[in-house]
């Protein structure tokens, strides 16, 4: 039987045993109550009588007593009683057989403050027989007929005598002796007697009915002291068999549940539990913990397997972030060398045309790989989840602004149109990450301009519930829906017979990875020869104008004004990065020193006053970071900043470079400019910048002596951003140095737009 079953049905036992516990007690409380009106009747019928006899009693001591005494006052108490007994006076409140014997010295009179009622009128509300009624009233009868004798006697006390009818006419002399011969004579005793023997058989009579009475209400009483007791303790059994019932059908179980949940949360997997054993509820219980605990066995072994893959996959990670690492410095190497050597001979003026191509070809082929080796590294960052947002106020319009000028000149280049659509509700001053938000935008503009040869791009922009919202569709060759799935993957590539990618396959899964970092996502919309429909979302912040930060008139740096008197240590293991470092120092005019590990470069601050140090990392050896700890702690040289140059450039190298004593940080392969602005920061050596006005100046004294025709061919070469064609149109021109090397300058910073707006001014 199942528990809610067995509940219901001990409920009903339990609750019908308590009815006839109740029902057996009243029952039981009747009898008690029959047994008590029993008793008090026959208390009751037997005050009646004593009463009867008592009065009797009164009566006759009063009455010899007046005869002996001739004291009135037992004369009135002799009619008192006889007046009580008749209910012609009331009665006293406590009315027994000693009433009067506190009334024979005559000191106080008596109370009447109870009900007037005659005797033979309570006796007939006693509820006594007819047969006892008979017996009481031929008492009461014969003590009438006492009482005449007792009148005559108290009479003749007062010489007041009978005659021939009966009544008390004739007055003579007081007769005690008579009297006393009356209230003591045989017909005195007789006519008591005559009053006793109906009154005995009265209680006779009464005894006999009244003990039959009680003795049944007695036997009454001991069937519902039975009964009670039955009932009692069949209560009690019931009680205690529900009570372990429950014990052991719910309370034990449940206990025995309770431990095994206890022990499995500890993972403890050896307990049991037994579901046979109970065909019920708590059995129902037993079987979904045994479910648990099987859930719980195949997780521990899937958690167990989780942790070994996650341990295998922290190695993996791990392996992979020292393989980058190790590629990152590996590749940085020697591109350092390579872009900054290409960078140096590209500032000679002894190179023919055809060396000056090469050389943008290798700048080309290196910063493209720079590119790649960047790409690879970042995704890496966000995969770790060590990248972060630098969110900060900046203007949106101007982003927005920039991002139009540097694509509608490149679609223009392509025969393309740029639409910009920005809605009016776009707020102006937004708090986020601008730098991401401008990489997420050229990545999609650039993807879109790749593979779109005809028709138009267009890029919308509208702000909804605290969020920007882009849009960038283009009228491209479009994107298999197969495909869809898996551009947002790393290192997946559109293929496609008549386009041909260089990139990484990286762009996408970045720019995806970024979004999300953001608050935002991103999906697409494509189909194949009509274009694709790229839609994003990122979180912003409110801001207002105080939190922005004020940018400087950024410059173009083409050099030092004048140098101090400064000498400057470069510490590398490798000779050509020391040569490169050194030849760029020296361009300027500074001094220099070179060392090729840590402890030649600790002798040379030893024995040297030097102003700046570029200190490499990784040296057979004494490593940059232990040479950078000794000069600045044990040399005692805190003044002498020191510039980290390394291959490695994670957020952790940097952190691992300052918290080892380096004043700054600089990564490979070197940028010229950053290098400068490096010397500016510590040496506070005075830049010299490339000025927008003296350039329109300039180009007001160059570009002289050529026909209009050179002009419209340079432009068109410029819009189609060819290099190569317009190389060869330097070779067959004849143009001066002067001129050639600012169209060189101009290619070499991708600064197209300034090229055609030089050639529409000559048109």
């Amino acid at each position: 039987m199942n528990l809610k079953r067995l509940f219901m049905l001990l409920f009903i036992l339990n609750t019908v045993s308590f009815i006839c516990v109740a029902i057996v007690i009243n029952k039981y409380q009747k009898a008690t109550i029959e047994l008590e009106n029993a008793y008090k009747m026959q208390y009751k019928s037997l005050i009646l009588a004593q009463e009867l006899r008592q009065s009797s009693d009164d009566l006759t001591r009063m009455a010899r007593t007046y005869v002996i005494t001739g004291n009135p006052m037992f004369e009135e108490q002799f009619k008192t009683v006889l007046d009580i007994r008749n209910g012609q006076k009331q009665r006293p409140q406590r009315y027994n057989g000693i009433f009067w014997d506190f009334f024979t010295l005559g000191d106080k009179e008596p109370e009447f403050k109870g009900e007037k009622i005659a005797l033979r009128d309570l006796m007939i509300k006693a509820n006594f027989t007819e047969e006892e009624l008979n017996m009481l009233f031929e008492s009461q009868k014969e003590s009438d007929d006492l009482t005449n004798l007792e009148h005559k006697a108290m009479n003749a006390v007062k010489g007041i005598f009978q005659d021939e009818n009966g009544n008390y006419t004739i007055y003579g002399e007081p007769d005690f002796k008579l009297a006393r011969e009356i209230m003591h004579g045989d017909e005195y005793h007789k006519a008591k007697i005559r009053i006793m023997k109906p009154l005995d058989d009265f209680y006779k009579a009464f005894e006999s009915r009244t003990k039959q009475k009680v003795d049944d209400a007695k036997i009454v009483l001991q069937k519902q002291e039975f009964n009670v007791n039955v009932i009692v303790l069949f209560s009690v059994l019931l009680f205690l068999l529900s009570f372990f019932i429950i014990l052991f059908r719910i309370i034990y179980p449940i206990d025995l549940l309770r431990i095994a949940m206890v022990r499995l949360s500890s993972n403890d997997m050896s307990v049991e539990v037994e579901k046979n054993k109970y065909e019920d509820e708590v059995g129902d219980m037993i079987g979904a913990v045994q479910i648990f605990k099987d859930n719980t066995e195949k997780l521990i072994e899937s958690e167990q397997q989780i942790k070994k893959a996650m341990q295998e996959a922290t190695h993996a990670n791990k392996a992979k972030s020292i393989f980058l690492a190790r590629m990152s410095h590996e590749l940085r190497t020697p591109l350092n060398a390579i872009l900054g050597f290409t960078n140096l001979l590209n500032k000679s003026e002894n190179i023919n045309l055809q060396e000056k191509k090469n050389l943008d070809t290798i700048k080309r082929s290196g910063k493209h790989l720079l590119n790649i080796i960047n790409e690879i590294l970042e995704l890496s960052k966000i995969e770790a989840g060590k990248i972060e947002l630098n969110p900060k106020a900046f203007q949106l319009p101007e982003l927005i602004k920039d991002i139009d000028s540097m694509f509608a000149f490149r679609c223009e280049s392509k025969g393309l149109t740029f639409h910009l659509n920005v809605d009016n509700n776009i707020p102006n001053i937004i708090k986020a990450d601008e730098q991401r938000l401008r990489q997420i935008l050229i990545n999609l503009l650039g993807n879109a301009l790749k593979f779109t040869k005809e028709g138009k791009i267009t890029l919308n922009i509208y702000e909804k519930n605290k969020r920007l919202f882009f849009e960038v569709k283009d009228t491209g060759i479009g994107i298999e829906k197969e495909d869809q799935k898996k551009i947002f993957k790393p290192f997946e590539q559109i293929k496609k017979d008549d386009y041909k990618s260089n990139g990484t396959g990286l762009g996408l899964s970045i720019t995806k990875e970024l979004i999300t970092l953001m608050g935002g996502s991103i999906y697409v919309k494509s189909f194949v020869n009509t274009g694709s429909e790229f839609y994003f979302s990122v979180d912003y912040e409110a801001s207002n104008e105080s939190q922005v930060e004020e940018k400087g008139f950024d410059k173009d740096i083409v050099g030092i004004e004048k140098v101090e008197d400064s000498t400057i240590l470069v510490v590398d293991d490798i000779k050509e990065n020391r040569d490169l470092v050194i030849q760029i120092l020296q361009q300027y005019g500074f001094k220099t020193c070179c060392a090729s590990s840590g402890e030649e470069a600790i002798n040379i601050v030893k024995s040297n006053n030097i102003d700046l140090i570029f200190m490499d990392t990784l040296m057979p050896g004494m490593d940059g970071h232990e040479t950078t700890k000794v000069i600045k702690n044990q040399l005692k040289k805190q003044d002498i900043p020191i510039i980290t140059l390394s291959a490695n450039v994670f957020d952790d190298d940097k952190q691992k470079a300052i918290k080892n004593g380096a004043d700054d940080f600089l990564a490979k392969p070197i940028d010229e400019k950053q290098l400068i602005k490096i010397l500016q920061k510590y040496l506070n050596v005075k830049l010299k910048f490339d000025e927008k006005k003296d350039l329109q100046k300039q180009d007001e004294e160059i570009f002289t002596n050529l026909s209009k025709e050179f002009f419209i061919s340079l432009k068109n070469f410029a819009l189609q951003m060819d290099n190569s064609s317009i190389y060869e149109l330097l070779e067959k021109s004849s143009i001066d140095n002067k001129s050639k090397l600012h169209i060189k300058n101009l290619m070499e910073e991708f600064d197209y737009q300034a090229l055609v707006k030089v050639c529409e001014q000559r048109i």
